[in-house]
């Protein structure tokens, strides 16, 4: 697969390094925010970033990052989760189709229903990849940058640990946030069910999570990650994108609706509609 020369595809925002030079992410997470990774990739020199819409939900949740992103002058497009499989993002890049932007796109020239490669060839004429060895930048500049990017890894570590009637449990609004400490947590996370959140999922070792369905989407791509869970005995859930907010760990706990199971989940008699505080009881 050719990209354009200042363009990089990542299957999840967590995956994203400060040392990148290319300043269009093309990305298969979702575009929820609270401004947490709308500040990551300013520091990271990102300058264009396509998302997916995660099914929108509830309080159009999946969408929020759009004005956290322009707050940080990052021009920012949401694609619809039917279009392209979210956490997949070679698949946003081939078939991602617009379906909402922040106003630095909208000035851009870019409209729902562009492609993604339609509206990086909008922007490919003013926007170019990042040096990170300019000879102007000085040692007071570095080191504030550094600072920040200090502040801004703490941050996205940040995890509540909380008990449901005895049941210790592990809130994060992403699963990225999680690390080594957490094997064998039961996690009740922000994030989508698909392939990448799986993937730290197994990473991490963990006893049990709940994920946000991400409104399914194209080739169920939303809950995908729950069935290799299960083969790796890990137990996972997801909640209907409108009972609880995408990129909200806590909403997902007090207010998660489940809408699919794994066969791991199902032994333990957890079912479709349950409440995910009910479905803890049962882990």
């Amino acid at each position: 697969m050719k990209l354009p020369e200042a363009v990089v595809l990542l299957d999840s925002l967590g995956d994203i390094y400060p040392d990148n030079t290319n300043p269009i992410l093309v990305c298969g997470s979702h575009c929820g925010d609270n401004g947490t990774f709308a500040r990551k990739l300013k520091h990271c020199h990102v300058q264009a970033v396509f998302l997916n819409n995660a099914g929108i939900g509830k309080n159009q949740a999946g969408i929020s990052g759009l004005t956290h992103y322009e707050a940080e002058n990052i021009l920012a497009c949401a694609v619809s989760h039917n279009s392209a499989e979210i956490g997949v993002s070679s698949d946003t890049w081939e078939a991602g189709v617009i379906s909402h932007s922040n106003s630095l796109a909208a000035a851009a020239g870019i409209q729902p229903g562009d492609s993604v490669k339609d509206a990086v060839a909008k922007i490919s004429n003013i926007i170019k990849p990042t040096s990170l060895n300019q000879e102007n930048q000085n040692q007071e500049s570095f080191i504030e940058n550094e600072a920040m990017r200090s502040s801004n890894i703490k941050e996205l570590k940040k995890q509540i640990q909380t008990q449901i009637n005895g049941v210790e449990i592990t809130v994060a609004d992403s699963i990225t946030f999680l690390n080594a400490n957490n094997a064998g947590d039961i996690v009740v996370c922000g994030s989508h069910g698909g392939v990448s959140a799986g993937h730290y999922a197994q990473k991490h070792r963990l006893k049990a999570v709940f994920f946000n369905d991400a409104g399914i989407g194209k080739n169920d791509a939303g809950i995908k990650s729950l069935d290799s869970l299960s083969g790796a005995g890990i137990l996972a859930c997801t909640v209907n994108c409108m009972s609880a907010e995408i990129f909200n760990g806590q909403d997902v706990l007090e207010n998660g609706i489940i809408s699919v199971c794994n066969q791991l989940a199902m032994d333990k008699n957890i079912k479709e509609k349950m409440t995910v505080k009910e479905a803890i009881q049962l882990i």
